[in-house]
């Protein structure tokens, strides 16, 4: 008994020492003085006085984002008023050129659904379109083989020669966005107005 019992104490106390002034919450091996594995709440954040200073209350409106530095350590704000820096959001443009005629049925993107969320902010299209009806275009993404991909079409309107279409569309990464479940079918009982019985966010 007592030959294992001295190797067990040595091994505990090593890895003791090896994490002595160091806290973990939902990790066994923290990397710094404090180190979350998960999610985390705080009013304020403490910085040494040779980094960045803290993020006061009037900045928190500006600055969503923090950047960790996995390799130093280091907390930096990300100011989205600068040009450079990253955000928590991007903006792509997709020029479609040499379509039929208005429409596009589908365009692969290669952007991967189940992680990043994609929104189509503003669709245009270059050419006149002709036809007996009136119509408003109809564009939007959906997801194919987790992938995003646009569609794009004036209904039963046509242009004379093929056309280009441009596609401003933003994309998040799903960790910043909430996803909800489909809600409905909502029966509407041949009327043209209605509402949610249990609406998400009341």
């Amino acid at each position: 008994m007592k030959k294992t019992l001295l190797p067990a104490i040595l091994l505990a106390f090593s890895f003791s020492s090896a994490q002595v002034g160091n806290v973990g919450i939902n990790t066994n091996t923290p990397r710094v003085k404090l180190d979350v594995a998960g999610t985390y709440k705080s009013g304020k954040i403490l910085t040494a006085p040779s980094s960045i200073p803290a993020v006061t209350s009037v900045e928190k409106d500006r600055y969503l984002l923090l950047n960790h530095s996995i390799s130093d350590n280091t907390v930096k704000k990300i100011n989205p008023s600068q040009a450079n820096s990253p955000g928590i959001a991007s903006i792509i443009t997709y020029t479609l050129s040499n379509v039929n005629g208005d429409w596009v049925e589908n365009f692969n993107t290669k952007i991967n659904s189940d992680d990043y969320s994609l929104m189509v902010l503003s669709a245009y299209f270059d050419r006149d379109l002709y036809g007996v009806n009136i119509a408003i275009p109809s564009y939007g993404v959906k997801s194919v083989n987790s992938e995003w991909q646009i569609y794009a079409d004036y209904s039963q309107l046509s242009s004379t020669s093929n056309g280009v279409w441009t596609i401003v569309c933003a994309v998040y990464p799903k960790t910043y966005v909430k996803i909800f479940p489909e809600r409905g079918p909502f029966n509407l009982n041949g009327t043209t107005t209605g509402s949610d019985s249990t609406p998400i966010l009341p």
